[in-house]
This record gives structure tokens, C-alpha cells and sequence, in this order.
């Protein structure tokens, strides 16, 4: 569920030496970290005699990481993300490439930087022309004061159509939900509105073209931004107001949950969205993963423990009153000492508190709308069989209009998988497997 994210940063560069090369702009690069490759884009800004800028993982996400440190003296660039313990040192060279490695975690890695654009083959991205509408839009949530962007594609034709919202899953995300060079919501709009189906989907708070501060909002703050988009659709002309729903992936099945127990929308789909709670679902998230990646019963076991007195401890603490040395009391000794900074700050944000406090089974009783949901028996983030199971709960409370299916091979995007492990994400060129969409878009129509 909650996404991999290695935030490796990006080296940048320094070009010429008393000639005062210009280094600022756009800047690309692809690193081998372990199993994976990943690309990562740098972007440098200068104001006088100060530089500044961020980083963007696209294979990871679309999220802009802010440099809190960046100096380039004598060909000789430095840069410092604090946040997720990221440092570079690289030097430019005079065919205006950087070259240079970066630390994290206490790993070394090198990268080089150039001008050039690294794109990677996305067969099933939408290319035009578009056989619909499409529509640049914007919504108020009015409870938290914030508008936001987001993309509606609607049949051509005259009539009244069913429509959905995408919720992305956990992570600062856009409307396209951008991972690892792939924009899975993006595809699936473009599906759904060739079968007759209106889509909307949004840049999450704080992202692209939307107000506000992601790392403020949990799980109940998405929920009232996906309200208030079923809200602006029930006022379009060619939408069947009688007839929105959510489609909500990771996270976002989360969101679609909540809202289902509220009745707000007409159905939901659930996209790998979680059936048990948060605490058991991240330690089978974190058990699959090191074990798919061959560590050993003992170090599984060592970790598990610590993120178990981890959690014990945020969740007994206020937020505010967190504390250096109790985090590092619990750490020592393990694979985790030293990193208390990024611990406290990836622990204690909203969206984490709101995860590992969440009970989908508290909201299934609730649910009376026609529910599908979906998984990949490859996806180590959300394991398939205990979070299906747990979705068996709504049919068990007397709602029958339950459709359940779990899919061979695939991984936590839906992509045909090997392994299911994140490293492979963008290693694959399918988006996501046309059964799923086409499951999806045919369940929809009937309701």
C-alpha cells in the first residue's frame, strides 16, 4: 500500500570553472540502485549569487523534492536533500555532463547528469486524437478552503452517463497518479470514457495545479476531496448524477471505503485497496518484500519487531511531542540507527497516522453499494488474500451486490509482474493489464 519510495538524489552540476558556466535549468540522469534503475531529473534555479531547486524521481513519482542545500564552486557541485537523508557531490565536465554520486541510508551511488531526456516506452499512454472530450477543470472543497485541478473526459455524444472519480494511492500524486513512468490514471480514464463512462480525475492537495498542503491530509482529508468532486460532477449536463462512483487504488481504496460507508457514491471500485488494517497490512506488506528480495527469517523478524515498537510508540505519542531520543533508543543497533530525522518526519505525517490507525472492517458494515474489488496475486504492498477477504465482510453484513477477483500475475499496478517487487515497475512497459479495464469498464455500465 504504502508505495517504496527510495528518494535517491540527483547530482548537479557545475559547469565551466571562471567562465561562469550557466547550470542552471534541466538536468537528467538514470542510476543503478540495486535491482533498479532509476531515472532522476534535477532542476536548479539561480536568484543573484544563490542557487535552488528540486528533484523528481518520475520513476518513483511526479513529486517536486525541494534541495534544503545546494552550492557550486570550482566545477564542484553540492546538494543536500535532508529529508530523506539524500547527499550529492558531483563535478562538471567540459562535455557539459555531471558526474558524481550521491549517499543514502548509508549506500553510495554513482550517477551522471546531462541535457539530454530519457523517456521510457509507454505503450499504453493515450495518444491523440481523442475520441471524446476532454476538459481542463476545477472543484472547491469548501470545508478545507482549497481548489482543486483536475482533468474530465466525457463521451462525445449527448446524454446522460455514469462517471467516476480517481483516488491515487498513497504519496503526493497527480491527476495521471505518475509513477515510475507510468500514469495509470490516465489510462484507465481514457478506457473508461471510449466505453461510455465520464472520468474525472485530480491532482491530490499540494500537487500540480491543486491548492493546499499534502503532507497535512490523511485519509479523512482525501475523502473530502473526493466528495467534493462527486459533488461538482452531479452538476454536469451529461452526467447521471444517480450514477457516480469511485475508483480508488492503494490508498485510494481507503478513501472510497470511507466514502461508501457515508453513501456518497453510487458504487466503488477498489483498486488493490486495503481489507484490514493498517498495522497488519503494513508487516505483511514488509514481510513480502524483504522476503521476495531474499533476506532472511532473522533479519525479517529483527525488523518487524522494531517497526512494531516504532508504531507502538508514535501511536501513543502526540506528534508534537515525539522524541529524538526515544526514536533513537528503539533504532540502535539495528538497520535503522542513525535515521531518526526521517523516521519521526515519514511517521508522523497525517497520511501515516491516518493509515496505520485504519479499520476498513469499521466501514464495511456500513457499505451498502454494489462494491468490486480487485488484486494482483504478485502485489506485495497490498497481499491479495487477507485484504479480499476482509472485503467478503460486506457480503457477510447482507450486502450481496459484492464482486470479489483476484488476478494471476499481477503485481500492485496491475502490470503482468516476475517478482511483484517495486524495482520492476518501470522495468515493464504495460501500464496496466487491459483484463482489469476491461473488468472494470463492463462492471460500471451495469450498475
Amino acid at each position: 500500500m504504502k508505495k517504496i519510495y527510495v528518494w535517491l538524489f540527483c547530482s548537479l552540476f557545475i559547469m565551466a570553472s571562471v567562465s561562469a558556466q550557466d547550470i542552471t535549468g534541466n538536468w537528467y540522469g538514470r542510476a543503478d540502485v540495486g535491482a533498479m534503475k532509476l531515472r532522476m531529473n534535477l532542476t536548479i534555479e539561480k536568484s543573484g549569487d544563490t542557487y535552488s531547486g528540486y528533484m523528481v524521481s518520475p520513476d518513483q513519482s511526479s513529486a517536486k523534492i525541494p534541495f534544503n542545500k545546494i552550492t557550486f564552486e570550482a566545477n564542484q557541485l553540492s546538494l543536500e536533500i535532508a529529508q530523506i537523508g539524500f547527499k550529492y557531490q558531483g563535478v562538471w565536465k567540459e562535455d557539459n555532463t555531471i558526474e558524481g554520486s550521491f549517499t543514502q541510508m548509508g549506500a553510495q551511488f554513482p550517477i551522471k547528469f546531462s541535457r539530454e531526456e530519457t523517456v521510457a516506452n509507454r505503450p499504453q499512454h493515450p495518444v491523440p486524437p481523442y475520441p471524446y472530450q476532454t476538459e481542463e477543470i476545477s472543484f472547491r472543497n469548501e470545508k478545507a478552503n482549497v481548489r482543486l485541478a483536475g482533468t474530465l473526459t466525457l463521451p462525445e455524444k449527448e446524454g446522460k452517463y455514469p462517471a467516476v472519480v480517481l483516488v491515487t494511492g498513497s504519496g503526493p500524486q497527480n491527476r495521471n497518479e505518475e509513477l515510475m513512468g507510468h500514469k495509470p490514471f490516465w489510462v484507465i480514464a481514457d478506457y473508461l470514457t471510449r466505453q461510455g463512462i465520464v472520468v474525472l480525475r485530480y491532482d491530490e492537495r499540494g500537487v500540480g495545479e491543486s491548492e493546499g498542503k499534502y503532507n497535512e491530509c490523511g485519509i479523512p482529508d482525501f475523502a473530502e476531496d473526493a466528495a467534493a468532486a462527486i459533488a461538482y460532477l452531479k452538476n454536469r449536463k451529461k452526467v447521471d448524477s444517480q450514477k457516480i462512483g469511485i475508483i480508488g487504488h492503494s490508498e485510494g481504496g481507503s478513501v472510497a471505503t470511507l466514502l461508501a460507508a457515508q453513501q456518497v457514491p453510487a458504487f466503488i471500485v477498489s483498486l488493490a485497496g486495503p481489507g484490514e488494517n493498517g498495522r497488519d497490512l503494513m508487516q505483511k506488506q514488509r514481510i513480502a518484500l524483504f522476503k521476495t528480495s531474499g533476506a532472511t527469517d532473522e533479519y525479517i523478524n529483527s525488523y518487524n519487531e522494531t517497526m512494531t515498537k516504532l508504531e507502538d510508540y508514535i501511536l501513543a505519542t502526540d506528534k508534537n511531542t515525539v522524541k529524538k531520543e526515544s526514536i533513537s533508543a528503539i533504532i540502535a543497533g539495528t538497520p535503522l540507527a542513525g535515521q531518526e530525522q526521517t523516521i519521526i518526519a515519514q511517521m508522523t505525517s497525517a497520511s501515516m497516522l491516518t493509515l496505520l490507525r485504519f479499520d476498513p472492517l469499521d466501514y464495511f458494515k456500513k457499505i451498502t453499494c454494489p462494491v468490486l474489488a480487485l488484486n494482483g496475486d504478485k502485489d506485495l504492498q497490498v497481499i491479495a488474500k487477507p485484504n479480499l477477504e476482509g472485503f467478503k465482510q460486506i457480503t457477510a453484513n447482507g450486502n450481496s451486490r459484492v464482486t470479489i477477483k483476484e488476478y494471476p500475475g499481477l503485481n500492485h499496478l496491475f502490470q503482468h509482474a516476475t517478482t511483484g517487487l517495486p524495482a520492476e515497475y518501470s522495468q515493464i512497459e504495460e501500464t496496466i493489464s487491459p483484463e482489469v479495464l476491461k473488468d472494470m469498464g463492463e462492471w460500471i455500465l451495469k450498475q
